[in-house]
């Protein structure tokens, strides 16, 4: 009986054994950026930037997802005035972007405790869909990252709008960071998962 088990088990252990291998390839091929473990020397996407805050960028690719990149500039309407000015000619050619008309303004900034009023011009209304939905974000991300603002109010031309978030639905309120969860990429580890509870 036993020689017909150890049979039986080896026969159904063998095709998993078989899949646990790595295919290859016929040709060499290039390994994608989001792909890769460790960043190349001459990897596009990396570039030096400087200053004390951050501002919001589109990052080239499918999910066209949000990078933080530093910029110097200590005031609520200078970060969104650099932010408004789009990429430097590095973050360009590293393919980063952004989702902002080229014409839009700040009609008016100002913070009252934890919340940030920021009013657009009508350029905004151009957007729609996802386009909008970055743009709402990189200004949002932007101005969150400044010390003591938690929650930003958008306006154009001093109404409401209603902004698309990543959560499928729209908001004319209060903009928060978990409005735009999936549009950017964090620069934190994923968190551990918790131990059981006993």
């Amino acid at each position: 009986m036993k020689p017909d088990r150890l049979g039986l088990a080896t026969l159904l252990l063998l095709p998993m054994l078989m899949s646990c291998g790595i295919a290859m390839d016929a040709t060499p091929r290039d390994i994608p950026a989001s792909q890769r473990l460790l960043p190349l020397e001459n990897d596009a996407t990396t570039f030096d930037s400087t200053g004390s805050s951050l501002i919001y960028l589109v990052s080239a690719g499918d999910d066209r997802s949000l990078k933080s990149v530093r910029r110097g500039s200590d005031t609520q309407a200078d970060l969104l005035d650099v932010l408004l000015a789009g990429p430097t000619e590095d973050e360009s050619v590293a393919q980063l972007s952004t989702s902002l008309p080229p014409d839009l303004e700040i009609l008016s900034t100002r913070s009252v405790g934890s919340v940030a009023y920021i009013d657009l011009s009508d350029a905004m209304t151009a957007l729609s869909g996802q386009a909008l939905l970055i743009g709402a974000a990189q200004l949002v991300l932007t101005t969150v990252e400044l010390p003591g603002i938690e929650a930003v109010q958008l306006t154009v031309a001093g109404e409401r709008f209603p902004w698309l978030t990543s959560h499928g639905d729209t908001t004319s309120g209060l903009l928060r960071i978990f409005d735009f969860a999936t549009t950017f990429e964090s620069s934190q580890p994923n968190f551990p998962s918790l131990p059981p509870s006993t």
